[in-house]
């Protein structure tokens, strides 16, 4: 892996909610405390929303890493539930040892629970992820739990977590007696483009490493591709930086991030439309700002833009255009090196389901993968003969056996991380495609079907233009591979179930002779 090649402890651009990587720009940390102060002052109902990729669930679990001993907290993370599920899963999460088939004995027992934690000085926090999914009947038994409370305290806080179209449910006129018992609010957006550069040194910093990787033309060149949203940060600086290890670079520069935008599809101020609604009307302009529609601050808007577009040409021709400079070597820093105490999301079961006969898997973290190797590394029953490059020369019958099998890499939810088990499987796959140039190498992402379907096509084409990255770097030829992402498309298994959706969060990569070989 990368790591020790630019002296990391850790990966610094991972995908998964760590609240250790959390970049507290102007932006978080203001919604970090109004969020505090609403469940601190027992204000019942709160609402976060925010586009996707814009922090919310990390931003979450920093705010959970701040409450004391005193805040009772129980987190829906899949709000698809059925109403008595929902009941059962939240006495769950605050340990009260039953199970209910009414909601009649939920509500005698729940209520018993909130004036009891009530009297013990203890405040009662449920958070919702994902409540854009919630439908109207949802919501209504949602409010109605809010209505539990004495003549002078709010027994239950509870916190709604969704994307911009929550905002649209909410207003809706079914959903009007909820959205009138909401106190504190906050839509997030993507961070300032000015904080891009201190946010990627920060997240390298606590992945142990303080030397700076980035150039400033390919700080510029993120800030461009990702429109500031923090997780498109990290998915193209993660494939700039194995990009680059695979090449053997030690710095990345303008170049090397143009080219993996345009490997994982990304077009340079291409602003998503929810982005575009959020900057037109968020929630907060069309309920209490009406004066940004005006004239002047259209007329206001199009001259900063206009200087803001002069400044941003000026400085990208500082580092785009011209030759390459030389690598920098990074020397390795001290930092936070993550163990058994970090906050981590738990992570999802591996669908217990044997291989087919055809089908190699390599789960990334998902447990044990069928893709021996010996121990100097090499695939057993491999020729003695070694190629120049000291690979070993394949049979015949090693490369038809090959070719006869279907390779799949499977991935934790939001994550493009790879097992040793995955490594060693691209490696035999690159050896094959190396020996025999006629053979070209289909590589499919796919994804679950939770989350925006667009976003979910672009995650998979990432993760499949990642391995095609992989292999090229181990020297296959480019024009061998044929990366392509469909996103929640050809599912494996039903996607209902946890053990479903990972099993179609995966790649498949398939060999084969080309045409009239």
């Amino acid at each position: 892996m990368y790591l020790s090649h630019f002296g990391l402890k850790e990966k610094p651009f991972q995908i998964s909610p760590d609240p250790r990587f959390l970049w507290l720009g102007e932006t978080h940390k203001e919604a970090l405390a109004r969020l505090k102060f609403g469940i601190h002052d027992n204000r019942g109902f709160l609402l976060l929303v925010g586009d996707v990729g814009t922090g919310k669930t990390t931003l979450i679990n920093s705010l959970l890493g701040s409450l004391d001993n005193n805040t009772l907290v129980a987190t829906v993370s899949d709000p698809g539930l059925e109403k008595i599920d929902f009941f059962n899963f939240l006495v769950s999460a605050f340990n009260i040892d039953k199970q209910f088939t009414s909601k009649g004995d939920f509500l005698v027992h729940f209520i018993h629970f909130l004036h009891k934690a009530h009297d013990t000085g203890k405040r009662v926090l449920i958070i919702i992820d994902e409540a854009q999914r919630l439908n109207h009947e949802m919501l209504e038994e949602i409010r109605q739990l809010s209505n539990i409370e004495t003549q002078d305290a709010k027994l239950l806080n509870i916190f709604l977590v969704g994307q911009n179209e929550l905002n649209d449910t909410l207003l809706e006129n079914r959903n009007r007696a909820l959205l009138q018992r909401i106190t504190t609010r906050y839509s997030i957006g993507p961070i300032p483009a000015k904080e891009v550069t201190e946010y990627i040194k920060f997240r390298l910093a606590v992945a142990g490493c303080d030397t700076p990787l980035f150039s400033a033309g390919a700080v510029h060149q993120v800030t461009s591709f990702s429109n500031c949203y923090p997780r498109l940060i990290n998915v193209i600086c993660d494939h700039a930086l194995l990009t680059a290890f695979a090449r053997g670079k030690k710095k990345i520069d303008a170049r090397i991030v143009k080219e993996c935008a345009e490997e994982l599809s990304i077009e340079t101020e291409k602003v998503s439309d929810d982005r575009k609604k959020t900057e037109r009307e968020s929630f907060l302009s069309a309920l209490f700002l009406p004066w940004r529609r005006s004239l002047v601050g259209t007329a206001v808007s199009v001259l900063l833009l206009g200087l803001l577009a002069v400044a941003t040409g000026l400085f990208y021709f500082q580092d785009v255009g011209g030759p390459e400079k030389p690598a920098v070597s990074a020397t390795p820093a001290m930092g936070n090196e993550k163990g058994a105490t970090a906050i981590q999301q738990p992570k999802e079961a591996t669908p217990e389901v044997s291989p087919r006969a055809d089908e190699t898997t390599a789960p990334s973290g998902l447990g044990n993968v069928a893709v021996p190797t010996a121990a100097n590394g090499e695939t057993p029953g491999a020729s003695s003969a070694r190629k120049p490059d000291n690979s070993p020369v394949l049979s015949e019958a090693e490369i038809q056996a090959t070719l006869d099998q279907k390779f799949i890499i499977r991935f934790q939810m939001d994550s493009n991380d790879f097992s040793d088990e995955a490594y060693a499987m691209m490696n035999r796959i690159a050896h094959v495609a190396k020996q025999v140039p006629e053979i070209d190498v289909q590589v499919t992402g796919y994804t679950d079907s939770l989350g925006n379907y667009d976003y979910n096509r672009r995650l998979s084409e990432f993760r499949a233009n990642v391995v095609k990255s992989y292999l090229t770097g181990q020297g296959v030829a480019p024009s061998q591979i044929h990366a392509a992402g469909k996103g929640p498309e050809d599912p494996i298994a039903g996607n209902e179930t946890k053990e479903g959706r990972a099993a179609n969060r995966r790649v498949e990569i398939a060999l084969h002779r080309g045409a009239g070989n």
